[in-house]
């Protein structure tokens, strides 16, 4: 008989291999924000992201998005956090949507650096 989780993942290798997913896209989309110029554009749905995490790890939502929003405030401005929240208010209510959109944006290409 195989070891248990062998054959069949057990939930809670399910649930440590989506937060694993989620961190590495949250990773990378925090990398676009801070080295894009246009890096603003990003911040909906990496807030919708960081909720998401929170929710599957179990703590309270914005306990650890609250401080990454507060930087933003202060580096963005406050009509682009609130623009922020409302979109990611709209992704969290439509999480195919959210997919779907995240998926969009990192197919995106990085614009061609200049020649030097």
């Amino acid at each position: 008989m195989a070891p248990r989780g062998y054959l069949c993942p057990s939930l809670m290798d399910l649930m440590e291999a989506a937060i694993l997913e989620l961190q590495e896209r949250i990773d990378r989309l925090d990398r676009l924000i801070r080295e894009r110029d246009d890096g603003i554009r990003g911040l909906g749905i990496r807030l919708a992201l960081g909720l998401a995490l929170e929710i599957r790890k179990g703590v309270v939502p914005g306990s650890e998005t609250g401080a990454i929003v507060s930087g933003w405030a202060e580096r963005f401005g406050p009509a682009a956090v609130d623009e922020a929240v409302v979109q990611a208010r709209v992704l969290l209510a439509d999480p195919a949507r959210m997919a779907t959109e995240f998926q969009r944006r990192m197919d995106e290409r990085s614009p061609e650096p200049p020649d030097a």
